[in-house]
């Protein structure tokens, strides 16, 4: 049996391998999948779970064990419900075609449809994917159980195949968990790479246009998986007097380190934008509210305590004010510009109350940091 499981295991960790490779290989959308994508989707996550079950082990004349559940579970979490169900769909009548049409046939069928559906639902939710894979696990395994007893009499030993099954299924799914959230974000890190900066912007920094471009994908990404997307606004204090004193050589030299300080304590898969002049942009998606104040927190000490050194040789300290806002923790925004917007108010409100600070929409907690936060 637990070799069984193990080749189920294989079969499609090797699977989310090579679709992680074809969705970098042409620039796919795991974000905000098309209709298009997400049929085509269901369709082949339910010809692995068809293939699975070429590789199951009988525990009884009409009952196998395989980790087929996971499929649609993967389905559900990274493509959204349609996939889903097409994917419970295609296993539950693969099952009849393979196995026979019976009434076990039926009711596993069923049963499978059933797990699709509850995945489908649990991935509407705003719980993180690893938690979202393991409830998911956990409801599936209960139906497993339910159709097990019901088609097993020997009770005793339905219950030891059960336990197996569990334990295999709740380590299988947590290392398909890891496996893909790594492909995933290596994909968007690579295509944030690959992606030109603004033609002669110093900073090699994402431009306005790109930001808004990232802006609204990301929204998108976090309402159609229920996931947070933080946004920090930073400003300069006081860069134009920079300007007038040193020259705009000397402004450039700035924001060019500057885009470097960011970049360095942001995290690796944060995007980092330069909208326009002065002010920068960080996305911080799937950060809570407390992560969201320390990235932020973090990134004004780094510049207050960066030496900027100009062309000529002079060496300058300035300071940042910082506006945060979370999406839907400080607000439910219906649309992207809502949250720009309240981060903007928040930046206001840092350089209307001492500069040098992070301002963040009501609704955070945020830690005991040596500046006071607003």
């Amino acid at each position: 049996m637990l070799n069984s499981l193990l080749i189920n295991f294989c079969i499609l960790a090797t699977f989310l391998y090579i679709s992680g490779w074809l969705t970098q290989r042409y620039a796919l959308s795991m974000d905000t999948p098309s209709l298009k994508v997400k049929i085509y989707a269901g369709i082949l996550f339910g010809l692995i779970g068809q293939i699975m079950m070429l590789h199951s082990f009988p525990i009884d004349m009409n009952l196998t064990a395989d980790l087929r559940h996971l499929v649609m579970m993967v389905a559900a979490i990274y493509f959204g419900w349609i996939p889903a169900i097409i994917s419970g769909l295609l296993i539950g009548f693969g099952r009849m075609v393979i196995f026979g049409v019976s009434i076990s046939s039926v009711i596993i069928g069923s049963g499978m449809l059933l797990i699709a559906v509850i995945s489908g639902w649990i991935s509407t939710t705003r719980l993180d994917r690893m938690t979202k894979m393991q409830i998911m696990n956990a409801g599936s395994m209960v139906i497993h159980l339910l159709v097990i007893l019901t088609n097993m009499t020997d009770h005793d030993r339905a219950f030891i195949f059960f336990i197996t099954q569990l334990v295999v299924s709740i380590i299988a799914a947590a290392l398909l968990c890891l496996l893909t959230e790594h492909t995933h974000a290596a994909n968007k890190l690579l295509l944030q790479i690959n992606t030109p900066a603004a033609p002669g912007d110093m900073t090699n920094l994402s431009h306005l246009k790109q930001f808004e471009q990232r802006l609204s994908e990301r929204f998108l990404e976090a309402q159609h998986f229920g996931e947070r997307l933080g946004l920090i606004i930073v400003d300069i204090d006081h860069f134009k007097k920079i300007n007038d004193t040193y020259g705009h050589e000397a402004g450039d030299a700035v924001l060019l380190q500057l885009g470097n300080v960011m970049k360095e304590h942001a995290r690796s898969f944060d995007e980092v934008s330069r909208s326009g002049g002065d002010e920068f942009t960080v996305l911080v998606p799937e950060a809570t509210p407390i992560e969201m104040t320390a990235i932020a927190e973090r990134i004004r000490e780094a510049v207050e305590k960066h030496t900027f050194l100009l062309h000529s040789g002079t060496k300058l300290h300035l300071t940042v004010s910082v506006g945060v806002a979370v999406h839907p923790d400080t607000m439910m925004a219906r649309q992207a510009i809502e949250l720009l917007d309240q981060a903007g108010q928040e930046l206001y409100r840092a350089k209307n109350t001492g500069r040098n600070k992070v301002c963040i929409a009501p609704g955070l907690q945020p830690p005991n940091f040596g500046v006071p936060l607003q």
